[in-house]
């Protein structure tokens, strides 16, 4: 049977089953007893025809996965600018530089081409004056803690890294009305003021005035101006104007700057401004009485003072001769000397220089005084043009009229006339 077995086996081919390459290069194939049998195929000694690379499964292809290699973030260096800071300049003022009549509390404003840092130092001023700098941006604005001197020239100096810029700026006169109310109150005028509100009393509104000059206003307020004393000449009154220039303000004026120690010549400007907001801060009020004088040429011809509202002292006088009257009109004592030589022609052709005593101008342009002069009589026009008066009232006469007195030359008819 084996012999048989074996003949038969031998006498059928075996049909060879087709190999397959599993993974992992595993040949399978049948064994004669068709079990399954698998063995390395490279052990089996499989040739080529099973293992060539050209029969692999694309499933056997080991997956490739790609190298993993780090983002790297692109970093950009940032660009270095180097920014250069302008020089600090001054681009604009305000007042404008050289501005004229500027108001007395006007604030300073200074514009830059830029913010100016904290080490650059405040602009200086000339005359130094109270207030504070404040910055608001590229702009410096000054306000002054009171108000500027008037009629004064203001310098200030800006302070540059390179150079120092001065700039300039003139304040105004404050008005005439002003001027007239601060008179009033120290007593120098025929008249009070009262603001509205106030009593009539010099002494009371002149006390609520600030004690400090730099804080006493130079504007006017409103109020209203009352005779001082009853019976006012109307020679006087006529000539006052309430905020105007006049007469009157102007003889005042001569009063106060001659109780001041100024040159009386009757301009309120900036020496008269700053001395009058010092003496109302100080309540310096004029101690003198007011005195008027009126010269009438109705004969017999007469002066007269009038103080304080009554007539107190009147003597006979001469006027000017025809071709040399005394005119008439109303002005202020301009100066005054004692004795005085006097030097002159008269109408008739013949001059003269002679010394007279107890001279006070009124018409010094045209040579016009009250004086003493020795005559055989008054009371009727002699002299040259000059107002004349005994010897022996000379000296009475010249304690009436001081510095900034009024004198009228008139025909009025005065009390004594009548008598």
């Amino acid at each position: 049977m084996a012999g048989q077995w074996r003949v038969n086996w031998r006498s059928k081919p075996r049909r060879a089953l087709p190999a397959v390459l599993l993974p992992g290069a595993i040949a399978v194939a049948l064994s004669a007893c068709g079990s399954l049998a698998t063995t390395n195929a490279r052990d089996a000694g499989v040739g080529p025809a099973t293992a060539s690379p050209t029969t692999t499964h694309p499933r056997t292809t080991p997956r490739t996965t790609p190298r993993t290699t780090p983002r790297t973030t692109a970093t950009t260096e940032p660009s270095t600018t180097t920014t250069t800071v302008p020089p600090l300049a001054l681009v604009g003022v305000t007042p404008a530089d050289k501005a004229k009549g500027v108001g007395p509390s006007t604030s300073v404003v200074l514009t830059f081409n830029r913010a100016p840092g904290p080490a650059v130092p405040r602009p200086t001023f000339s005359p130094a004056t109270a207030g504070h700098w404040s910055q608001a941006g590229r702009r410096l604005v000054f306000t002054p803690s009171g108000y500027w001197d008037p009629a004064t020239t203001y310098r200030i100096a800006v302070h540059l890294r390179a150079r120092t810029k001065v700039v300039k700026f003139t304040t105004r006169l404050p008005s005439v009305l002003a001027l007239q109310q601060y008179l009033a109150m120290l007593g120098y005028l025929p008249l009070r003021f009262t603001p509205a509100g106030d009593i009539p009393n010099r002494k009371a509104v002149l006390a609520k005035e600030p004690t400090n000059p730099n804080l006493v206003p130079q504007v006017p307020v409103p109020g209203v101006f009352t005779w001082s004393y009853p019976n006012i000449p109307s020679s006087l009154w006529q000539q006052w104007h309430r905020g105007l220039p006049n007469v009157v303000t102007t003889g005042a004026v001569m009063q106060f700057e001659l109780a001041q120690g100024l040159a009386p010549d009757g301009d309120p400007g900036p020496l008269v401004w700053n001395a009058l907001i010092k003496a109302v801060a100080k309540r310096e009020m004029n101690a003198n009485p007011y005195n008027y004088v009126i010269v009438s040429e109705t004969l017999p011809e007469t002066l007269y003072v009038w103080q304080d509202g009554k007539f107190v002292y009147d003597t006979l006088t001469n006027t000017g001769v025809p071709g040399a009257t005394t005119p008439q009109g109303t002005w202020p004592v301009a100066y005054k000397q004692n004795p005085n030589l006097m030097k002159g022609c008269d109408v008739n052709g013949s001059c003269y220089s002679v010394w007279v005593n107890y001279a006070s101008y009124f018409l010094p342009s045209v040579g016009d005084a009250i004086h003493a002069y020795p005559r055989a009589g008054y009371g009727y026009p002699q002299s040259n043009g000059c107002v004349e008066v005994a010897e022996s009232q000379g000296q009475t006469v010249y304690g009436y009229d001081p510095v900034g007195t009024l004198v009228t030359v008139t025909s009025w008819v005065g009390p004594a006339q009548h008598g």
